[in-house]
């Protein structure tokens, strides 16, 4: 998926380079796409987000105060890319209603995996441009996200984890993502900011996806809508949200795990307790 010139990236030592759009309202139309990276056919991708492009809860979308600042994945079907869409407050409509706006970048795995680029550096990145252009329509160049460079050295998928969730809790998640991969988990992060589950997401993703190898998911850092929540295997929430049955609630304090092992994975219980432990013993580089 993507366009001729995908495959001519923009790369070198110091930037990567991801095809982006950005979907919000329009003056005298409503929402739609507004801008997006020359040459990048943002249809191609909708289906992944058709639905729940701003999946606000009621009571936000009826404020105009507090901070929205809401971070979603959704693993593109080749494995090739995932989408990374970053959800924050866009401009008063005509009749001063609050908007808001929806900014994804198409990120490919290859460079995610090799620890190049993180998650956190492609939605830093994201944040940057729209602070620089707030106002942007039309076609754009992609998006440039800095390389990790050789003085922070290697890359530890999970570094810090142990700060945002409990070694039962991450296992419990682990456990049920190998015993279904469609399986669907509010991690429930009590007394939290938008930043600190933003982080919780981006940490638990990198070291199950790409450390660990398991099945991609999608994912959110807060709880959408009701009608959008069926949409994603894995919500971090402050509280719990109404679900149907298919859903599971899951502290990230929990204290002892509560699933039986999958048979035959050791590698990936003994990967996440040396993670576990390394960040616990090792201060953060993130």
């Amino acid at each position: 998926m993507g366009t001729a010139k995908s495959d001519q990236r923009l790369r070198d030592r110091d930037f990567a380079g991801f095809d982006h759009w950005v979907y919000g309202v329009v003056p005298g139309v409503g929402y739609a796409t507004k801008a997006f990276s020359q040459g990048l056919d943002a249809g191609l991708y909708d289906p992944y987000l058709r639905g729940h492009y701003t999946p606000i809860r009621a009571a936000t979308v009826q404020s105009t105060e507090g901070e929205v600042d809401l971070q979603m994945i959704h693993p593109v079907r080749t494995g090739r890319e995932i989408l990374l869409s970053r959800i924050s407050r866009g401009p008063p409509d005509e009749a001063g209603r609050p908007t808001f706006t929806n900014h994804t970048t198409v990120a490919q795995t290859d460079v995610l995996r090799s620890g190049r680029i993180t998650l956190e550096a492609v939605y830093r990145a994201m944040t940057e441009f729209e602070r620089e252009s707030a106002d942007v329509e039309g076609e754009m160049g992609l998006l440039r996200v800095p390389s990790r460079s050789d003085e922070e050295g290697s890359l530890h998928f999970g570094d810090g984890i142990h700060k945002h969730l409990t070694f039962p809790a991450l296992e419990t998640l682990a456990t049920r993502i190998m015993a279904d991969p469609s399986s669907r988990t509010l991690l429930l992060c009590r007394n939290t900011m938008p930043d600190a589950r933003n982080t919780t997401l981006r940490l638990i993703f990198e070291l199950l996806g790409w450390a660990c190898g398991l099945p991609l998911f999608t994912a959110i850092s807060d709880s959408p809508r009701a009608s959008a929540l069926n949409f994603f295997n894995l919500v971090v929430a402050p509280r719990g949200a109404r679900a149907d049955s298919s859903w599971a609630i899951l502290e990230s304090a929990l204290a002892q795990s509560v699933l039986p092992r999958v048979d035959d994975r050791d590698d990936v219980y003994q990967l996440l307790t040396a993670t576990f432990r390394q960040s616990v013993d090792v201060p953060s580089a993130r």
